[in-house]
């Protein structure tokens, strides 16, 4: 008998709870929304694990900001994918600082017009006569 180490105990592809797309939540809300998937010891790993995932790989999700609730690391605040201007502002309102870099796509504008010049190639087809 052999025991293969690459064989997990969790295999069941549990599918993740997502809050709406019309409000914010933190690591904590979303551990609540998803009791289903916390381990016996409490382990809360595979929901962080699926968030990173949902921020990195499939953009689901986004980080806003922050939570600072006077003691100890602030937590982050995340919505999802597209964000809502309204989202936004009832998080401003509940004192979340908002990340606006983090929230929108930032583009460089220049007073300077920005000139492309394509090179123009001449074809012609040459042909070479051996006599």
């Amino acid at each position: 008998m052999s025991i293969r180490k690459t064989l997990r105990k969790n295999k069941t592809k549990q599918v993740i709870n997502w809050p709406s797309v019309d409000t914010y939540f933190t690591i904590d809300d979303l551990i609540g929304i998803n009791q289903h998937m916390i381990t016996q010891s409490g382990l809360d790993i595979t929901i962080r694990v699926r968030l990173q995932k949902a921020i990195q790989e499939e953009n689901l999700v986004a980080e806003i900001g922050q939570k600072n609730l006077g003691k100890g690391r602030p937590k982050l605040v995340f919505v999802m994918r597209p964000i809502k201007q309204s989202v936004v502002d009832k998080a401003s309102a509940d004192g979340i600082s908002v990340s606006m870099s983090k929230v929108m796509n930032v583009v460089e504008i220049s007073s300077q017009p920005t000139v492309s010049t394509t090179p123009v190639v001449n074809i012609i087809a040459k042909t070479t006569v051996n006599a």
